[in-house]
């Protein structure tokens, strides 16, 4: 029976909540949802989230198996999610926000779903933890993160009538450094780890 550590998943859902980061997918989703009525946008939001939550319960429960399958070792995955992750990292910093631009008609899946929000640098956090503290912490972790996500999301719209975008551009281009760091820690512990293979 695992043992359910508090600190491990107070401070896990803090990391995958900021490397999720909504705040920065937030101007593309009220770029679609703005110019639908407030029903279709609430549907929409939802469609995103659920979408969001099986994600996150599939790389919690299968990722490990999902790399054995493939032949990618942990390692690897760590370095090219941390390439990834500083390359996402950089174009927030400079744009205020997520890259990718979609039409109305487009779902929302994608890319809010993944991979803006359930993106690489999520998906090996995960996986990692999985392995790391157990998965009924990392689940615990990841409900704590989709419930910050969930909220976000539906509070946008008034987050950015009351602060306008440039606030929400702001505080993108905050995450931002924290998500390189992270995006730093995830190559530096990959290239470690790969080196030590070889001893």
């Amino acid at each position: 029976m695992e043992i359910i550590e508090p600190y491990a998943i107070a401070m896990l859902s803090i990391q995958l909540f900021a490397i999720m980061d909504p705040l920065a997918a937030l101007p593309t989703l009220l770029d679609i949802t703005s110019l639908l009525p407030p029903d279709e946008s609430k549907k929409l939001v939802n469609k995103a989230a659920l979408a969001i939550f099986i994600l996150l319960n599939i790389f919690s429960v299968v990722g490990g198996y999902i790399l054995l399958f493939f032949g990618i070792s942990l390692s690897a995955l760590k370095t090219a999610a941390g390439v990834i992750l500083m390359a996402t990292a950089i174009d927030t910093l400079i744009t205020g926000h997520k890259p990718e631009k979609i039409d109305v008609g487009t779902y929302v899946i994608v890319p809010i779903a993944t991979p803006l929000i359930v993106g690489p640098g999520t998906m090996t956090l995960l996986i990692t933890s999985a392995r790391l503290y157990g998965l009924l912490n990392t689940l615990i972790a990841s409900y704590i993160a989709f419930i910050l996500t969930y909220f976000v999301m539906i509070v946008g719209r008034e987050v950015a009538r009351l602060a306008g975008t440039t606030f929400l551009q702001g505080l993108g281009r905050f995450m931002s450094i924290i998500i390189a760091s992270f995006a730093v820690e995830m190559i530096a512990s990959g290239i470690r780890e790969y080196v030590k293979s070889f001893g």
